[in-house]
């Protein structure tokens, strides 16, 4: 299970709350969290959390991204996505590594070898399976 213990929630400096929506683009040098509804683009240097109760629509670019809720649209993870049993994803997504958690939704194309960062990455799939 994907929990947000592996990513840093200390030091995340954009929260959009569950009580929120919000329309147009988030630029970060540091983490955001969104928990409402967005529509928009997410960039961060660091990582995106999108939580349980968040739904987006629209692209995220970010080092490291955890989706709990559901995006529309495509995502770029320097480091990894993670796609929690909950999540939804519905777009195209790159990346040099990518866990789905059994129960998440996934449709769109994978893309593990291109990044649009100067940096190349050779990406890795990981599938996680319930412990028996």
């Amino acid at each position: 299970m994907v929990t947000l213990k592996k990513f840093n929630s200390e030091i995340v400096n954009t929260v959009i709350g569950s009580e929120t929506e919000f329309k147009g683009d988030i630029q970060s040098q540091g983490s955001v969290r969104l928990d409402g509804k967005m529509e928009g683009t997410i960039s961060a240097q660091g990582e995106i959390i999108i939580g349980e109760t968040a739904r987006l629509k629209g692209n995220i670019v970010g080092k490291r991204v955890l989706v709990s809720g559901e995006v529309i649209g495509d995502i770029e993870a320097i480091s990894g996505l993670d796609i929690s049993h909950s999540g939804r994803v519905y777009g195209d997504i790159s990346g040099g590594r990518l866990l789905i958690e059994e129960g998440a939704v996934y449709k769109g194309k994978v893309n593990m070898d291109v990044i649009s960062t100067d940096s190349l990455y050779e990406g890795k799939l990981e599938v996680s399976l319930p412990q028996a």
